[in-house]
Formats: structure tokens, sequence, C-alpha cells
């Protein structure tokens, strides 16, 4: 029954960001969505360009992943128009916290946003620098219940941005979800991946230095209700594999390619950076706390 919820909720979701009326390009294009959608046009948009110069230094504690390493019983990856969206079943949903968020996501999708060709792709740009791909898992919080009614609110979601770049060699993890892309070419199609990788797989291997800020979907109607956590450290992709995405055809049968928006103004919000240390913050304060003692003997001997 829970699984036939959350199925609901991710169709809802994606029919409501994949609704008729938008593209990323012409009249219905980027520029257009704040007139086709008010909520496009609010003050808290995503996504931005971090200027990491800007940026505010936090000592969190490490992020928390559940069941991230464990296998899915099965993942399914559609073309739904404007993205490559893969969804899973799992024993156990997988979720983080921590890491400066208050309470538990859980789990619900993923998706890619590429370009035309290996200069553009990303949402997120890091110092003006714009990735190949970016990669969102989509998370929705645990208070809500579903994905349906974290929407509503304003910390709904959280939505881990992975940078994705260059290499010269196939990434393993991808290598199913990119052959299974040679089977949906068309918008609407879907197939069942074989031999999927757990989440893990997905997310850098330095999981302690992230940007994070409050912003929105990058989709039309644009909800502010996402709390971004965006890594500074990317995960590889080869050219051959971005090829079998950009074979893809959208829901106007044209190609799917360039299925980013640019980056929106920031207005007055904070970015923050979680310290690579911030693991033990505690240890930090202690640490601080022996400096004083001995300081403060050192003064009190010489003083004797």
């Amino acid at each position: 029954m829970a699984l036939a919820l959350l199925v609901l909720c991710l169709t809802l979701f994606t029919q409501d960001a994949s609704g008729e009326g938008w593209t990323y390009s012409g009249q219905h294009g980027p520029r257009h969505w704040g007139s086709l959608f008010s909520t496009c046009a609010g003050k808290r948009q995503s996504p931005i360009n971090i200027e990491t110069a800007n940026v505010k230094t936090e000592f969190w504690k490490p992020l928390k992943f559940k069941n991230y390493d464990d296998p899915p019983s099965r993942m399914r990856i559609k073309n739904n128009g404007h993205s490559a969206q893969v969804e899973m079943d799992a024993a156990v949903a997988p979720r983080f916290n921590e890491g400066g968020l208050r309470g538990e996501y859980i789990f619900a999708q993923f998706h890619f946003h590429w370009g035309a060709d290996s200069s553009m792709g990303s949402e997120h740009t890091i110092d003006g620098v714009r990735y190949p791909m970016e990669l969102h898992l989509v998370h929705y919080n645990a208070a809500y219940g579903t994905l349906t009614e974290a929407i509503k609110r304003q910390d709904g979601l959280a939505v881990l941005g992975v940078m994705m770049e260059v290499s010269e060699t196939d990434n393993p993890a991808l290598t199913p979800l990119a052959n299974a892309l040679l089977n949906i070419t068309q918008s609407g199609m879907f197939a069942e991946l074989s031999s999927p990788y757990p989440l893990r797989a997905f997310l850098p291997n330095n999981l302690q230095k992230f940007y994070r800020y409050e912003g929105s979907l990058t989709t039309p109607t644009c909800n502010e209700v996402v709390i971004w956590t965006v890594f500074a450290n990317a995960i590889p992709i080869s050219e051959k594999q971005l090829r079998n995405f950009r074979s893809l055809i959208d829901e106007h049968h044209e190609n799917l390619v360039n299925n980013f928006r640019p980056p929106q103004p920031l207005n007055n919000r904070k970015v923050l950076m979680s310290a690579e240390n911030s693991g033990d913050s505690a240890a930090m304060k202690k640490v601080g706390l022996t400096i004083y003692f001995m300081t403060s003997m050192a003064v009190l001997m010489m003083n004797m």
C-alpha cells in the first residue's frame, strides 16, 4: 500500500513538473516561465550560481545516509519528455538527515539535466563554471508523509545536486542506466534496469564538502519548497554515456538536450558551505578548550 501511494505521488509530481505549456526554448522557455507560472517569478528560485568567495562556512554534523548502500530490488528509468527519471523499489526507502537539516528526508526519484555538448548541461554553476551534466536526487520530508503533501511546504523537499564531469572511461554505475536509455528514446517510454547499483554509487566520494541554500524546483511550477545540497565534488561520466542521454526525444518530438534552467538571482539569500571536518564540531570545541587550558597553565607557571 505504501509503495502504491509513493508511485501515485511520483506520478502527480511528474505530471505537475512536466505539464503542458512550457519548454526549454522559444516562447515557452525559461525566460517566459515567470509570466506563465507566477511561482516561477518568486524571490527564492533555483538554480543559482554559487560564488565560493561569498559563502559562509558552517560546522554541521556529517550527512547521515540510511539504506543508500543497499541495492534496490527494482529500478525503472522513464523518458518523461523533459528528462530521464529513475524510480526504484526497496525493502526500506533510502533516506538521509543531519548535515544541518531538521528532520529526515525520504528518497523519491532522481533525474538528470544535460546539454547538447559537454560545454553545458548543469543547472547550478560554481563560480560560473557549468558542468556537462547535473544529477538531482529528490527527497521529501518524512514529517509530511507523501511527496504530494511535501511540495506544499517550505521545507518539504531536500534535493541533492551532483555535478558530473567527463571522464575517458565509462562510469560503471551508470552503465545499466545508459544502456537502458537506448530503449526509451521516445517520450513516455520506460525500461527496467538490469543489475542496478545502490544510490551511494551516484554520490561523490567526498560527502563532507557541499553548499546549502533554500530554493525551488527548477521546472514549472517552480515551487519554493526545496532545501538544496550541492556537492562540491563531481562524479565521472564518459562521452559515450552522455551520447546516450542526448539520443532521447522530448515530448515535442525534438532532441532532448539543453534541459537546464539558467541560474536565477540570489536575491540576498545566504549560501552556506559545510566545513570538511565539520562532522565533529564537539571535538573541535574540545581542542579549543585544550589549547585554552594549556595556555592558561603556561601563564600560571610563568607567574610563579
